[in-house]
């Protein structure tokens, strides 16, 4: 339940940012709630046609190199994870400004009300398309059940939504680089742990060696199928009886993550500019 309350919350959180400046910068325009809403629901719409797609993905390989599909499926989450944090990085301080943008552009007559329409089915594709991938991922490692996902999408679109209303009153617009940088880290530890479990699926489908099964073993200390192991495993991919390729797996995308999402971001070809 926590890695799904995690991968939502993140996929929440960027729509609920753009969302509220979106709407902060329009308050008091005639239609905007209905041209918001519109978005919302195109957004959706397209995010469910991705979900259908992966779905039907998903039945097609089962029973057929299930595990080499798992491992290939975990690895194309994993890069998704590191690309998202790229993407952060360089944009995150800049996506508050593009939607207080876009809102003033309304505002100011220069745009008509479909953009806000169209820069939220924008968002909510491409976060809702992100989210499909990420629970198919989790699906596929046996992670997912019903109660889990009604706990998680509710504890992360929750957090999210709460944020959101925060921005959208400004108790938190100087604090947003703060939470990014939080989801970030979130993100990195669940993108280690699924760097992990691939391994193990590529080791089962033997495309790679397991280099000493296990390197260790913790489970008489924590043992992965009670309570505070599956909290550990979905927190930081814990697993009590890894392989070393797991641990390498582990080790190696998590390092590549955070360089990836917390290094200082590049300057801009005006910035190096010398002053004249």
């Amino acid at each position: 339940m926590i890695q799904i309350g995690i991968v939502v919350f993140r996929e929440t959180l960027e729509v609920a940012l753009v969302a509220a400046l979106l709407l902060a910068a329009t308050r008091g325009i005639p239609g905007r709630t209905a041209w918001f809403l519109a978005g919302l629901a195109g957004g959706a719409a397209g995010a469910g046609v991705v979900a259908l797609f992966a779905e039907a993905i998903t039945e097609a390989f089962a029973g057929r190199g299930q595990d080499l599909f798992n491992a290939i499926v975990l690895s194309v989450t994993v890069a998704m994870v590191a690309w998202t944090i790229a993407w952060m990085r360089k944009h995150g301080a800049t996506l508050a400004a593009e939607a207080r943008e876009v809102g003033g552009r309304i505002r100011a007559g220069r745009a008509t009300l479909y953009l806000l329409a169209v820069t939220m089915a924008i968002a909510v594709l491409r976060d809702g398309s992100e989210l499909v991938v990420f629970l198919s991922a989790l699906s596929l490692s046996g992670q997912m059940t019903a109660p889990g996902i009604a706990g998680g999408f509710l504890a992360g679109g929750a957090a999210g939504s709460v944020i959101g209303a925060l921005i959208y009153y400004g108790v938190l617009r100087a604090g947003i680089k703060s939470v990014f940088q939080l989801a970030t880290v979130l993100l990195a530890l669940l993108g280690a742990g699924l760097s992990a479990q691939a391994a193990g699926f590529f080791v089962s489908a033997g495309w790679l060696p397991a280099l000493s099964d296990p390197i260790w073993d913790t489970y008489f200390l924590l043992p992965d199928d009670s309570a505070a192991g599956q909290v550990a495993h979905a927190l930081f991919g814990y697993i009590s009886q890894p392989s070393g390729i797991q641990v390498a797996a582990y080790a190696i995308a998590l390092a590549a993550i955070c360089w990836l999402g917390l290094r200082a971001p590049e300057a801009s070809a005006a910035e190096r500019r010398p002053a004249a």
